[in-house]
């Protein structure tokens, strides 16, 4: 039968993150959110306009592969942490086959995988290598994956191969690659030779034998090259740092400074697409693009480890904390403050009524994520949001909080007392947001530390100095609450009462403004202090989180639990949530004060003195001092753990994050898979255990053929559906003792077509 080749989008949503240790956990860090870590050391693109990277972070030794899509700017990761996507966050190399299967050079092995999903490893411990470092991946024609390995001892250096069944390894002891020599990358000519790039010269292989070209037996400049690859007339081309060497198989050109803009350019990496080429030196920041008429050169400010020009012309470079985008005029630079979680180090965590989270630190400011995507705001996005502080900016984001209106609001902590007013939650208009600060709002207003909203229309800011700023929308008026006029104490925490009353902790009391009028609760006859945050549940019993543990008032009785009558996580109890629909307790706590440190998260329902309680150390839990808590309505227990960016738990496992797509775009062979017709067939359950529905709506009452296939085009299954009939029919498809995975089914009625995606757990 004919084949056809199909470019199929693989959409296949999976929750964030997957990982082999425990599914009830999950974690939002730096590293596996936008681009990723600090250092990326490849850049590369796939047949869909993707843009790859790898993001690491040395100092925490993690990080992630990174996909960019480029038609709608969605990051999707593959991290590293509590992860088993990869076997190490530093990438040196990213490569496709031709169908797509990724392939992945790290240091510590090589990884791939068919679907984005399942990741399989080759390292010394199960190949032919003799070093983990994988500098560079070139594929053949037949679809082999060509790697160069680097070692500090150089003897185990050496290229590799894997022919899909076994590996074979090729160094100076066992080959005439020469001896004590840096390979550094590769690259296959349309005639299957490889290409070798290294600090003793170009090195082909035929298949048969290694052929060394260096200064003595060619036209080669210098022994010294960096980066080899492909023109598309099938010429090698040598960096050589200062130059470019062009070998045609039977004479050598050169192009150098001469028709360079510049001199001294000591060019580190390499790209070709079709006329264009460009060259990108390293510490200097400094680019030569030439466009197949003109040389340009353009400089940034960051150290530039690869560079890539794209199917529509763009030139890519990566390097340290940066992704640039270059499109002729202009640059676009992606870094971790404007793509992700910019910070391991948080404030404060909100969900707000839609389900999006937004988080608050030191280094971002401020950022929303509304799965998958993700904004910015704070001075360090690069432009690609608002940043709303005119006056004086800060990168210090303090609180979000949401009114009764659906407004959001948060705060900046800096001298102008930066309050944003979103109106309607509407995040994306851009042009309604208002901007408070302390020449429009109170003059007071500085250093703002949390931000809450009443039912009644208004919205408390307290600041670091005690003071307590109230905007009233109801009438657009600016109030100071201090210890002269309402305040009996400097302030800990704000909580709206469903009343619409304003509770503020303090250290032995609880100031209550309510309707005008403000009332105290004295709680030193409790022995209570350091009241760090209140919560109400749907009794209407109050809910106290404070350095001598949890508290509860139902208005009769005061009850407290801590480490010596229950199994608190910790006595520093820093935050609290309730499931109203179960009336849970959820709490965060730690004990950073004394040795030996400890900290975690707790539940419970409210009653008895058992909670269960997850401690640094001897659970998943990322960090002891766990400084907020919230719950989200898929029962995923959000936990700020200090240092470590979020910790996620859900005893029923994560959920609600169906929007990360972390399948793979591929390229398949499959028999006449072309969809030609205009109607829709659906799975369900999809994903599932073995059996699935397929159910469609034709027209007719045609004999209607079902073929099932796998990722590779593999026919699976076929059968023909007699018993149909006009409008809605539903059929069964049973993968029972079929691999988990992809899977796609076929539907065939009057030579028509239509397919659906299968996903088999």
């Amino acid at each position: 039968m004919k084949k056809t080749l199909l470019c199929i989008l693989i959409l296949c949503f999976i929750s964030l993150p997957l990982f082999a240790q425990d599914p009830n956990w999950a974690y939002v860090r730096t590293d596996n959110t936008g681009i990723g870590g600090q250092s990326h050391f490849t850049i590369q693109g796939d047949a869909f306009d993707n843009i790859w990277t790898g993001g690491y972070t040395s100092s925490s030794d993690h990080g992630s592969l990174v996909r960019i899509a480029t038609n709608d700017t969605v990051y999707t990761n593959w991290g590293t942490y509590s992860e088993n996507y990869l076997p190490n966050g530093l990438i040196f190399d990213i490569a496709f086959d031709s169908t797509g299967i990724i392939w992945v050079a790290t240091e510590s092995g090589l990884t791939t995988s068919e679907d984005g999903l399942v990741w399989e490893h080759f390292d010394t411990t199960n190949t032919t290598l003799l070093s983990d470092q994988i500098e560079s991946i070139a594929i053949d024609s037949n679809d082999d994956p060509w790697v160069v390995a680097t070692n500090s001892d150089l003897s185990l250096a050496g290229i590799g191969y894997f022919d899909g069944t076994a590996w074979q390894y090729f160094t100076s002891a066992n080959s005439e690659l020469p001896a004590a020599t840096q390979f550094r990358d590769i690259a296959v000519d349309v005639n299957n030779v490889k290409w070798i790039a290294s600090d003793n010269g170009l090195i082909s292989y035929d298949g048969a034998a290694f052929t060394v070209y260096n200064t003595s037996n060619s036209e080669l400049s210098s022994n010294d090259i960096a980066k080899v690859a492909i023109d598309d007339q099938d010429r090698v081309w040598a960096l050589v740092g200062n130059a470019i060497d062009i070998f045609d198989g039977s004479n050598w050109t050169q192009i150098n400074s001469n028709e360079w803009p510049v001199t001294n350019f000591n060019g580190r990496s390499m790209h070709l697409k079709g006329d264009a080429v460009m060259i990108a030196e390293s510490s200097n920041g400094r680019i030569l693009m030439y466009d197949g008429t003109t040389w340009q050169l353009e400089t940034v400010n960051f150290s530039i480890y690869d560079c890539y020009i794209d199917n529509s012309g763009n030139y890519w470079v990566s390097g340290y904390g940066v992704v640039g985008k270059f499109d002729g005029t202009d640059w676009t630079r992606y870094t971790r403050y404007n793509t992700g979680l910019p910070d391991n180090f948080n404030n404060d965590i909100f969900i707000d009524s839609q389900g999006r989270k937004w988080f608050a630190n030191g280094s971002g400011g401020i950022q929303v994520f509304d799965c998958p995507n993700w904004e910015v705001y704070g001075p360090n996005n690069e432009g690609l949001f608002p940043n709303p502080q005119p006056l004086y900016q800060t990168t210090i984001g303090s609180s979000i909080s949401e009114d009764a209106d659906g407004d959001i609001w948060f705060t900046f902590d800096g001298t102008s007392g930066y309050a944003i007013q979103i109106p309607n939650g509407d995040y994306q208009d851009y042009a309604s947001w208002v901007i408070w600060d302390n020449t429009n709002s109170h003059p007071g207003l500085q250093f703002p530390e949390e931000v809450e909203a009443t039912e009644n229309g208004e919205v408390f800011i307290r600041a670091y100095n005690g003071n307590t700023f109230m905007y009233d929308k109801n009438n657009d008026s600016w109030t100071l609450w201090n210890l002269s006029n309402g305040l009996t104490s400097p302030p800990y925490c704000l909580t709206a009462h469903p009343n619409g009353s304003m509770y503020i902790g303090g250290y032995q009391n609880i100031d209550i403004y309510d309707n005008g009028t403000w009332n105290n609760m004295d709680l030193s006859g409790q022995g209570i202090e350091h009241i760090r945050d209140i919560q109400f549940d749907s009794n209407e019993h109050m809910w106290l989180a404070t350095t001598d543990g949890l508290w509860k008032y139902d208005g009769t009785t005061w009850t407290n639990w801590n480490e010596t009558n229950s199994n608190i996580a910790a006595d520093n109890v820093t935050a609290i949530d309730i499931d109203y629909s179960s009336n849970t307790i959820y709490l965060s706590a730690h004990n950073t004060q004394i040795a030996p440190y400890y900290g975690g998260i707790s539940y419970f329902d409210g009653t008895g003195n058992t909670f269960t309680t997850f401690l640094d150390g001897s659970s998943p839990l990322a960090h002891k001092q766990v400084e907020d808590i919230a719950l989200d309505s898929f029962g995923n227990i959000w936990a700020l753990t200090q240092s470590e960016g979020f910790s996620l738990y859900n005893p029923n496992g994560i959920a609600g994050f169906e929007c990360i797509d972390r399948s793979l775009q591929r390229i398949l062979a499959v028999d006449e898979f072309e969809t030609t017709s205009n109607f829709q067939i659906i799975s369900h359950p999809n994903p599932f255990d073995h059996k699935t529905s397929i159910s469609f709506e034709i027209a007719n009452a045609a004999p209607v053929s079902l073929e099932v296939y796998d990722l590779l085009g593999r026919l699976i299954t076929s059968s023909t559906i007699t018993d149909v009939v006009p409008g809605k029919n539903t059929t069964t498809v049973d993968l029972t003792g079929q691999e988990s995975g992809i899977y796609f089914g076929k539907i065939t009625v009057n030579d028509i077509t239509a397919t659906v995606k299968l996903l088999k757990k």
